[in-house]
């Protein structure tokens, strides 16, 4: 069972990766691929904004932010604790300060105000996003 999961887990990031239509290394005699609009733009200070076959894709969902947040919805990382908060079409990575959990959700004592949107589900998979956005460089065919 845990390897189906690995499976199709390693199989949706796979997918995420080609939807997001970074630049890739292709034949040098073959003719151009069409440009296609990314489906996940970054823009610091704005965060993320993904299109909507991408937000469909990585079953994004938000709800308001109302004391406690879902398991789900916070992002540890070796920089701190993070959420997603939406801000129009734009999703920002917004550091917080949690208590402890109880297995299933996080008190928030700072960095959130009651009402913001904050993604409840698919954090994970926009911080991928995200990584590969600041720190994935520049396809072969970008001129290097």
């Amino acid at each position: 069972m845990k390897i189906t999961t690995l499976a199709v887990a390693a199989g949706a990031t796979a997918a995420l990766f080609a939807l997001l239509a970074l630049s890739g290394c292709t034949d040098s005699h073959a003719a151009p691929a069409p440009e296609t609009a990314p489906a996940a733009l970054y823009k610091a200070g704005h965060g993320l904004q993904l299109s909507p076959a991408a937000r469909e894709f990585t079953d994004v969902a938000t709800a308001p932010f109302a004391s406690r947040i879902p398991t789900e919805a916070l992002v540890r990382t070796a920089k701190g604790d993070f959420v997603y908060v939406a801000n129009g079409p734009w999703l920002l990575r917004t550091p917080v300060t949690v208590t402890t959990g109880d297995g299933l959700s996080f008190g928030v004592v700072d960095g959130l105000y009651e009402g913001d949107l904050v993604v409840v589900r698919g954090a994970r998979m926009l911080w991928v996003t995200e990584l590969g956005a600041l720190n994935g460089g520049v396809g072969c065919a970008d001129g290097h």
